[in-house]
């Protein structure tokens, strides 16, 4: 596993098999806001260290994606899917990684906001 990034505070942090070449930026309503970049993984692929336990998580619309935050800096650092989800995956924020490995990936755009 590689260390990919923290939250602010360092409560989360966030180690991948592989590091990302590609992100994506969606712009549907909680993306858009978040402003997170996304780098899919197997939910074998991600480790995820915590400090001190998420106690809480945002799960809205059809009820397939947890997106989980740092209760103590807020930042949004990755979501998983849950068990009414077809696909397993986890996404990391990329933000949360040091800006030298942000420069370097490519940002694919998804127009979720007309999904």
């Amino acid at each position: 596993m590689k260390p990919f990034g923290s939250c602010h505070c360092g409560n989360i942090r966030l180690e991948v098999a592989t590091l990302p070449t590609e992100v994506t930026s969606c712009n549907c309503s909680l993306c858009r806001r978040y402003m997170g970049l996304w780098a899919y993984y197997e939910p074998g692929d991600v480790t995820i260290y915590y400090q001190n336990p998420v106690k809480s998580f945002y799960i809205w619309g059809d009820r397939d994606i947890e997106h989980h935050r740092c209760h103590n800096c807020g930042c949004v650092t990755h979501y998983i899917t849950t068990e009414k989800c077809p696909i397993k995956r986890i996404a990391v924020n990329a933000r949360m990684a040091d800006p030298e490995l942000l420069a370097s990936l490519k940002i694919r755009y998804v127009d979720g906001a007309s999904f």
